[in-house]
């Protein structure tokens, strides 16, 4: 058992490690449709932005044990995601 919630934390640890690496920019710079990533520590734009959902849906990663990703039309950056 501690090792699984170890291996977890490690996993989620390098997860948002990576992110906070690729997002020395915000991901959003204009009004568009963005993969969100929803994670344990809160959602956070992760690709974008395309021109439509059906664009959007094709670059959407599968869903993850610790991430759920969904398009979504942002009109601006939101505050969860600075």
């Amino acid at each position: 058992m501690r090792k699984t919630i170890a291996a977890a934390a490690l996993a989620l640890a390098a997860f948002a490690v990576a992110h906070v690496a690729a997002a020395a920019e915000p991901v959003w710079q204009e009004p568009g449709w963005y993969v969100v990533a929803d994670t344990i520590v809160g959602p956070f734009v992760w690709t974008g932005p395309y021109a439509d959902q059906p664009a959007c849906e094709a670059q959407k990663p599968a869903n993850e044990e610790d991430a759920d990703y969904a398009c979504e039309f942002l009109n601006e950056r939101p505050s969860w995601d600075e």
